[in-house]
């Protein structure tokens, strides 16, 4: 008896052991397809932040190719002023698919943000300026506002946030998936912004 559940110890460990495995191989590929580059546009000069879901990433890219590299080419000419921006609205770049939202903005501070969480679009965020982003999981979060399909939006508190710092020299490109609850670029209560702030935001159905 204690021999069968010696060995049934053992195949249980080595179940857990496999799915594992492969997550780490999944993640290590994703990685490996990242670093080569062939999701870039030629001209695209600013960097994807490292915290995106690199399978996520991977998945999504190679299932709507097109749509991704639409996406991409809108944002391609981006600088750390978002000069080439120049005018605020809204603009379709795949029809039904995938649109940019570009506008000026004063971050909201700590004491008055919140996670939001989408169903149906990924975004493609970028800001100028020093700020704040903050990210979570679904299981690490309690919603306060339900979904809303007509806005694709839901709201979130958690007590499990990670905080991303911005300097205003080194903007990056973030990328949330539906999974990634996120706080879109936020100001600490003491710093002051004499000017809005620029964002552009890309959504991909």
């Amino acid at each position: 008896m204690k021999r069968i559940l010696f060995f049934a110890l053992l195949l249980g460990s080595f179940n857990d052991l496999f799915p594992q495995k492969a997550d780490r191989i999944r993640s290590r590929e994703a990685r490996q397809w990242f670093r080569s580059g062939v999701w870039a546009p030629q001209g695209l000069g600013m960097d994807i932040h490292p915290s995106v879901d690199f399978v996520e990433f991977k998945k999504q890219y190679q299932a709507n190719k097109d749509v991704w590299d639409a996406a991409f080419k809108a944002i391609a000419g981006a600088d750390k002023d978002l000069s080439t921006f120049t005018e605020s609205g809204k603009r379709e770049i795949v029809k039904d698919r995938c649109h940019m939202i570009v506008s000026e903005y004063k971050p909201k501070n700590a004491e008055n943000i919140r996670l939001e969480g989408h169903q149906n679009f990924i975004d493609i965020q970028i800001s100028t300026g020093t700020v704040l982003w903050g990210t979570s999981t679904v299981e690490d979060s309690k919603v306060i506002v339900p979904y809303d399909p007509a806005t694709d939006n839901a709201f979130f508190r958690s007590s499990k946030v990670k905080v991303i710092k911005q300097k205003a020299s080194k903007p990056y490109i973030f990328i949330f998936f539906p999974k990634n609850l996120h706080i879109p670029a936020y100001a600490k209560s003491s710093v002051f912004y004499d000017k809005p702030l620029k964002k552009v935001v890309v959504k991909i159905e």
